[in-house]
């Protein structure tokens, strides 16, 4: 355990180091119950806390790409890669269920909403939305010449809002009444 001393207020913090790949880390996830980290190879890990430790449970193999973003779901724990790829792995039972060629770029960004519509975000101006309990894909809008970087639903909702790099505004989308997942 490392002890650090944060500056501004008055608290200390130890910070406990999980040891899982020697690849570096490209994103954290946390759905209340197991934390997933990504890595440069593409690698998903999944850990369970045990008391005051970190277990690492399980580990999706990578293919060369970066796993730059992740989003949590039920059982599902959702990769967006360097690739275009979105890769989804049931984290309960230990398995693949989908790889979607989603993109012609980067995939910079994915959030889900508590109804399973998820947004993906590329260097390719596309914004998706996907429905993860029917795995399909429902929209797809795309935005000329910005290389999105940024996406995050609205207190619950299907609105979201998107940002790009070197941009200075973010878009707000609004879902449509009428529109069922």
């Amino acid at each position: 355990m490392t002890n650090f001393i944060s500056s501004g207020i008055n608290a200390e913090y130890g910070a406990d180091t999980l040891q899982g790949r020697s690849n570096p880390i490209c994103d954290i996830q946390y759905n209340g119950k197991k934390l997933f980290t990504s890595d440069d190879n593409g690698c998903v890990l999944v850990w369970t806390q045990k008391g005051d430790t970190w277990e690492l449970l399980k580990t999706f193999e990578g293919a060369g790409s970066p796993c730059s973003t992740m989003c949590a779901y039920k059982d599902y724990v959702v990769g967006g890669y360097g690739s275009g790829h979105i890769r989804i792995f049931n984290h309960q039972e230990g398995s693949l269920v989908a790889e979607i060629t989603a993109h012609a770029r980067w995939i910079n960004a994915l959030d889900v909403n508590p109804d399973g519509l998820m947004a993906s975000v590329s260097e390719d101006t596309v914004v998706n939305l996907w429905n993860l309990d029917k795995l399909c894909l429902q929209h797809t809008f795309s935005i000329p010449n910005v290389q999105l970087c940024g996406v995050q639903f609205l207190q619950g909702s299907g609105d979201f809002a998107v940002t790009g790099y070197d941009m200075k505004d973010i878009l707000i989308f609004r879902k449509n009444p009428a529109f069922k997942n």
